[in-house]
C-alpha cells in the first residue's frame, strides 16, 4: 500500500512540472516558454537530462540536510 505522502507527492509534481515549463519560463530570457521542449525536439537536450538534474539536486538537498 502506498503512502499518504506518495498521494500527495504524485498531486504535486505535475504542479511542478508546469511551473518548470510554463509559468517560471514567461519572462525568463535565456529560457522563454516553449524553448525546453523545442530543445528536446531538436536534440539538444533529453527528458532523462532534465530528470538526472533534478535528481541530482534532489539528492544534493537531502546530502545537505544530513551535513554530507
Amino acid at each position: 500500500m502506498r503512502s499518504k505522502k506518495a498521494y500527495i507527492l504524485d498531486a504535486l509534481v505535475p504542479d511542478l512540472v508546469s511551473d518548470f515549463l510554463y509559468y517560471d519560463r514567461k519572462e525568463d530570457e535565456l529560457l522563454p516558454r516553449g524553448s525546453i521542449e523545442a530543445a528536446v525536439r531538436n536534440g539538444e537536450l533529453s527528458w532523462e537530462e532534465i530528470a538526472d538534474r533534478f535528481r541530482q539536486e534532489l539528492l544534493k538537498n537531502e546530502n545537505a540536510e544530513k551535513g554530507e
